[in-house]
């Protein structure tokens, strides 16, 4: 038969399936690896592929089991990189088959924790529906990849209203343009530093929920700018919140981040500065309940590692590490949103969620499985590590204070907070009124954050 001889890895119906797309492509299918099964067509397990490939002169490998952990994935992937040939791993929704190797279209933040090692959480929204239902929301930062995602799935719940908030035109203009003329939803332009237009938009929309998304997170701009990543991410987060309990919220959910464990950089100490706010705020309000949600990194959200590889593929451009050990915890998009929503159902006021997100992953070797299944050309250029950033990050200050929650997959954490009741938010409004009236530079904040109790602050 001409054509390309194929291996495929898993004889399960996706294998089964994939045989029959190679073959009316023209190719042949040698046989298949499975670790599970025997018989005449299965030539050996996965760890037998570097022998198979020379034995049965194999062309290319198809990787089609969707359910492998990114041990596997990885373990394998090595494997058929030593051995010389080219390596197609099939996404979890098996859309390509008869093709020599995976599209950069082909990969989405789903299929990519096939690389990453555990498959997405999916969460009950039958609670959230009941809560949520008949409502006024708001949403700050809607015009984001996780706000606007926050936004749609909301907006499927069939709340009473959604207000949709952004300082950027752009970024509100396509939001509007895919909501389409749903009217139900609100788009709004406003800055959340405004106390007036925040005001404003709480007394003409008496949000019964808001979920505080709006944030600087680029880690080394705001590095670089650390009064203007204090002034937006602190004090529109206190504006917001003061505001939204002014007005008779119920509840207020706060979007943090793994980078505000232990903070090395200033845009993890403001997010922290943003807990530390929820917890106080919490403790002091008995009409509004205020929570937090703590992030990994979300692939594909603006500005994250994915989207960058992604653009690089796109390009045929070798992909950038900073560092060959760094490691990172990652999440989707919609496990990010539904968290967001999920955790807005549960808990008392004033605490802090996480999602279980397996265990974090070397950057390196992410990049070097999107290369062997989409490019094997292109190779890693280690450029250095970045202002600020951090070699690991952490989801919790220590390990005793995660607790479970009734949703198997989300843990609250109860972290340990050296000052005192109030201490935080009276710090809080002092420098305030430095650095809303830029009296401070950069490098006098970033001192203050240190004596604050920030010390490995860069």
């Amino acid at each position: 038969m001409s054509g390309r001889r194929i291996l495929i890895a898993g004889y399960g119906t996706a294998g089964r399936s994939l045989a029959e797309d190679v073959s009316s492509a023209g190719d042949s299918v040698v046989g298949y690896l499975d670790d599970r099964l025997t018989g005449v067509e299965i030539l050996g397990t996965l760890s037998d592929v570097e022998a198979v490939v020379i034995d049965y002169d194999v062309d290319a490998v198809y990787f089609a089991i969707p359910s492998a952990s990114g041990d596997v994935v990885r373990d394998f992937t090595s494997r058929v990189t030593r051995a010389g040939v080219e390596l197609a791993i099939i996404p979890r929704t098996y859309r390509i088959m008869s093709r020599e190797r995976v599209s950069v279209s082909d990969l989405t933040d789903v299929d990519v924790l096939d690389f990453v090692g555990r498959a997405p959480v999916k969460h009950d929204m039958v609670h959230a529906r009941a809560l949520i239902e008949g409502q006024r929301v708001l949403v700050t930062g809607a015009g984001g990849s996780i706000g606007s995602r926050i936004v749609s799935q909301l907006a499927a719940l069939d709340p009473a209203l959604v207000v949709c908030v952004d300082r950027s035109e752009p970024a509100i203009f396509r939001l509007g343009q895919q909501l389409g003329s749903d009217p139900r939803v609100r788009v709004e332009i406003a800055d959340v530093q405004s106390e007036s237009r925040v005001a404003q938009l709480m007394a003409a929309h008496a949000p019964d929920f808001v979920f505080h998304v709006a944030a600087y997170k680029h880690v080394p701009l705001m590095q670089a700018n650390a009064v203007e990543a204090f002034n937006n991410n602190v004090w529109g987060t206190l504006n917001v919140m003061r505001q939204a309990e002014a007005h008779g919220a119920k509840r207020v959910v706060y979007v943090s981040t793994d980078k505000a464990v232990h903070p090395t950089n200033v845009m993890g100490a403001t997010k922290r500065i943003g807990e530390l706010i929820v917890a106080d705020l919490g403790r002091q309000s008995t009409s509004t309940r205020f929570s937090g949600v703590r992030f990994g990194n979300v692939l594909e959200s603006e500005g994250s590692v994915m989207q960058t590889f992604r653009q690089q593929l796109q390009s045929g451009r070798n992909l950038t590490v900073t560092h060959p050990d760094i490691t990172r915890y990652f999440m989707t998009i919609d496990e990010a949103a539904q968290l967001v929503i999920q955790t807005a159902t549960t808990g008392q006021n004033g605490e802090l969620f996480v999602l279980d997100m397996g265990d974090p992953i070397r950057v390196f070797d992410l990049a070097q499985s999107l290369i062997n299944a989409v490019n094997p050309q292109l190779s890693i250029d280690i450029v250095g590590l970045r202002p600020g950033e951090k070699m690991f990050e952490e989801l919790s200050y220590q390990a005793s204070s995660v607790d479970a929650t009734t949703h198997p997959k989300i843990f609250v954490l109860t972290e340990h907070d050296d000052h005192g009741r109030g201490e935080t938010l009276a710090w809080v409004d002092e420098t305030l009124a430095d650095t809303l009236q830029h009296k401070i530079t950069d490098e006098e904040l970033r001192a203050r954050l240190r004596a604050f109790g920030f010390s490995a602050l860069q």
